[in-house]
């Protein structure tokens, strides 16, 4: 429980300032760049975000669990750190720009290009969060995380002012890649090695895994990918602004769950009642915020983002009741990733993308952004109730 909450509170203020930051970045760009060009700036990151889980494969979430279990084991992960990188330069590069023309957005060429060498590095930075978070020095974290957003809030600030959308993109690359160093210099990593019989193993390990983030990921930016097609880019500022709001306000109960991780692990799984009291401090927290987000959707909107925006209200009232069944996805994910059930939180991703997309097809005609606000919400709760259920058997066989 000690350990456990050390890490948590690292995480907490990692996250904090991650979220913080990054909503006030996401705030000054929607203001400097208007809903047309801020549009464009949250096709192109859910574009290029949406592919990051490919670049993964599972492997971080497989890299903490080891290494939590084995702190001084270097083979496996200098294997990972190699494979990582050839993921990130090649295969990564190449999904892009494919998406490029998939999506039918060449006017955001150039933004999907920078993007992705965002999240290229954002990948590199996911596995080294997760190595810090293992070896319970999130601290390291949350000073990478800490440099990454302060610099990034100016660098994309400016950029926005002084060159639109190109710079306001070219600013987030240079924060991510301030974070990247500062992880290399403050943690001690093996050198990078050619490993095939280990990377064949993480791969076939990840591959579960790797299924559901590349369905979380569409399930996060789906909808406002199919605002943009459907409605141009201004709908989807105005959509992508409530959304930023929502994820934003999912900081407690991520950090909870990021921390249940490792630590269960370290223990073999065998945390006692530590599961169920952090599912109760997670839904406390997640009904605290959704209420005040829903409550005050039209004052948090007109405040951080101006008249402009005003369209994004109704939709924020019904995103902000996505935190409760997110929450619960979240729990359920830690828990049955520690227990081994990969293919499980794999199926059920599947099955979350595949209502996301029924639902989007089905209510945005009929209802637009509001069609697609109730379409994420349906989504989280059927994929919480999927994993709640055996998540909680788990850990009432466990005690």
């Amino acid at each position: 429980m000690k350990n456990w909450w050390f890490t948590t509170r690292w995480l907490l203020g990692s996250q904090f300032a991650a979220r913080l930051l990054g909503l006030l970045n996401n705030v000054l760009l929607a203001r400097l760049l208007a809903p047309v060009s801020y549009g464009d700036f949250t096709q192109a990151m859910a574009i290029a975000g949406s592919l990051a889980p490919v670049a993964d494969t599972g492997i971080s979430a497989i890299i903490t669990r080891y290494v939590a279990r084995r702190p001084r084991s270097s083979a496996v992960l200098g294997a990972a750190i190699g494979l990582r990188m050839g993921q990130s330069l090649l295969p990564w590069g190449i999904m892009v720009w494919a998406s490029w023309w998939i999506y039918g957005a060449s006017h955001l060429g150039l933004a999907i290009v920078l993007a992705g060498a965002y999240w290229a590095i954002a990948c590199m930075q996911q596995l080294l969060a997760g190595v810090a978070r293992a070896r319970l020095q999130a601290h390291i974290e949350t000073r990478a995380v800490a440099l990454e957003r302060v610099s990034t809030v100016l660098l994309a600030a400016a950029g926005a002012f002084w060159f639109g959308l190109t710079g306001a993109l070219a600013g987030v690359v240079v924060g991510g890649t301030f974070a990247l160093i500062t992880y290399l210099r403050c943690l001690p990593l093996p050198r990078a090695r050619l490993h095939w019989r280990i990377w064949k193993r993480l791969i076939a390990l990840g591959t579960p895994l790797a299924i559901a983030d590349v369905c979380h990921g569409f399930i996060m930016r789906m909808d406002i990918l199919a605002i943009g097609m459907r409605y141009g880019s201004q709908s989807a500022g105005w959509y992508g602004s409530a959304s930023v709001l929502l994820w934003a306000s999912n900081l407690v109960a991520g950090s909870m769950a990021l921390a249940l991780v490792p630590t269960s692990a370290a223990q073999s799984g065998e945390t006692g009642n530590l599961g169920h009291r952090v599912l109760g401090w997670m839904m406390a927290t997640a009904m605290a915020l959704a209420t005040a987000l829903g409550a005050g959707a039209s004052l948090w909107v007109l405040l951080l983002y101006g008249e402009a925006y005003a369209p994004a209200v109704p939709v924020l009232r019904v995103l902000a009741w996505c935190l409760l069944p997110a929450s619960l996805v979240a729990w359920g994910n830690a828990v049955l990733l520690v227990r081994h059930r990969t293919a499980w939180v794999g199926a059920v991703a599947v099955l979350g993308t595949l209502c996301m997309m029924t639902s989007l097809w089905w209510w945005i005609p009929r209802y637009g952004m509001l069609g697609a606000a109730c379409a994420q919400l349906a989504t989280q709760c059927i994929m919480a109730v999927f994993l709640i259920t055996p998540a909680w058997r788990e850990k009432q066989q466990s005690g």
